[in-house]
């Protein structure tokens, strides 16, 4: 039986408007879905850059005794430069140690007007070159007791602790998304039963004249299909009003929380976008053909 595109936009408007409450569940579904999916997306890509630029200004801080020779300071500097695990080591003597003070505490005029130079500790910057929390902490340990060593700086607890949490709530939230999305395949494959339910007598015709069960089958999935885009196109207006509210929130700001650092690339968010089309228009395919197949299965 020949194909009609005239047939194929008629029947499947009609679907869409036989069960709107079906309808509109399974869009909305779809959109809830694929929203959180977005933001569990957005949220990854930030955090991911947050790392990746935190990561490159990660260091632990070796401070030296007020009293160390320089001898002392100079070998423990070579040693550093020697270490495999050390990308690079930035030295600070005492007058960098006054000024990185002052930047510290620029509101504060009754700490600073009593620092001198000569009251702050020397001290090394050391970047590593693998920024898990772990591996810093275990090369930073090992220059705790070197001779002329003050104590050893580095926030080891708390990166473990936003690394773990983070990776925590994007699995939460990731599973959330495909549990939902998962639901809206059921919703979808439910409203088109239910359309092909009431289309029985009218198919059963068509398959004794003929038709094939393609031919049949085509209508229904673009009904799916079009669940399914419709659902991605609300869930990326809440996911575009989402990065609007977010960059208001924390883009503007100058980093003082870590949720400052959490921001993403507009090309992150137009992939995003793209994904949530392309994951919809599946849903809606996948859940409509495989319903209409269980029913043309005999």
């Amino acid at each position: 039986m020949a194909f009609r595109a005239d047939y194929l936009a008629r029947e499947t408007g009609q679907n869409l408007v036989r069960n709107p409450l079906l309808t509109l569940a399974s869009v909305l579904t779809v959109s809830v879905s694929l929203a959180l999916l977005a933001g569990v997306l957005l949220l990854g890509y930030g955090i991911n850059n947050a790392f990746k630029q935190w990561n490159d200004d990660v260091t632990f801080i070796v401070y030296m005794n007020p009293t160390a020779p320089q001898d002392q300071i100079d070998s423990l500097g070579r040693e550093l430069k020697g270490n495999p695990q050390v990308a690079s080591i930035t030295y600070f003597d005492k007058d960098a140690s006054l000024a990185e003070f002052l930047r510290l505490f620029p509101d504060q005029p009754t700490i600073t007007d009593t620092v001198q130079a000569e009251d702050l500790p020397t001290s090394f910057r050391v970047k590593p070159k693998n920024p898990n929390a772990a591996v810093v902490k275990q090369v930073a340990d090992s220059f705790e007791a070197k001779p002329g060593v003050l104590k050893v700086e580095f926030v080891a607890d708390a990166v473990r602790l936003v690394q773990g949490a983070s990776s925590k709530l994007r699995r939460f939230a990731l599973i959330g998304a495909i549990g939902l999305l998962m639901a809206s395949a059921a919703l979808i494959f439910t409203t088109i039963q239910t359309a092909v339910f009431a289309r029985r007598r009218e198919i059963e015709v068509m398959k004794l004249v003929g038709a094939t069960n393609w031919f049949i089958r085509l209508p229904f999935i673009f009904e799916g299909l079009i669940q399914g885009l419709a659902g991605a196109s609300v869930a990326s207006v809440l996911a575009w009003v989402f990065q609007l509210r977010w960059f208001a929130s924390f883009g503007g700001s100058k980093g003082e929380t870590l949720f400052d650092t959490i921001l993403w690339l507009p090309a992150d968010f137009r992939g995003t976008i793209g994904l949530l089309f392309l994951i919809g228009a599946g849903v809606g395919a996948i859940g409509s053909a495989t319903s209409v197949t269980w029913y043309l299965r005999d």
